[in-house]
């Protein structure tokens, strides 16, 4: 195996990792969405069904949030780990290569990005993911005020 093809091997096999690791990410923040999902049903569920068991309100709104801002670190930390593997590995591999599709690529993402003509799923997820924290924040303070006044209120 001459040089050449063993870049390109190393290449083909350093690509074929990426997109695992992008797949991975989507299943992770399917898992997160699903954690969410799950607490924010059972707030639900809850609120219809012992809406005074306020301690477990105020646990499912601070899970819910808690859930949110793994999810959030996640995104941001797939992310980071998805722009070294683009920018500082595949890019200097392809430097070796007679064609760079990975660069190609990313500088007509940057450049569509650039004139905000693309949204990409990540800044939806993580927007989905800021406003289901809030909600759950929002919960939190409410439910907290319902528990602060029910409890003077009985004084």
């Amino acid at each position: 195996m001459d040089e050449k093809q063993l870049i390109l091997e190393q290449y083909r096999i350093y690509n074929e990792m990426k997109e695992r690791f992008i797949d991975r990410s989507f299943m992770i923040n399917r898992f997160f969405l699903i954690l969410s999902a799950i607490f924010l049903f059972s707030l639900i569920f809850t609120k219809m069904i012992l809406p005074s068991a306020c301690f477990l309100l105020l646990g499912l709104d601070i899970f819910g949030i808690a859930s949110c801002v793994m999810w959030i670190s996640n995104q941001d930390a797939y992310s980071s780990i998805i722009k070294i593997k683009y920018n500082s590995v595949i890019e200097k591999m392809e430097e070796d290569l007679p064609k760079a599709p990975n660069k190609d690529e990313y500088k007509e993402l940057t450049d569509k990005r650039a004139n905000k003509r693309v949204i990409l799923v990540k800044d939806i997820q993580k927007w989905f993911a800021i406003l289901l924290m809030l909600v759950f924040l929002g919960n939190l303070l409410i439910d907290t005020a319902n528990t602060i006044f029910s409890g003077l209120l009985n004084i």
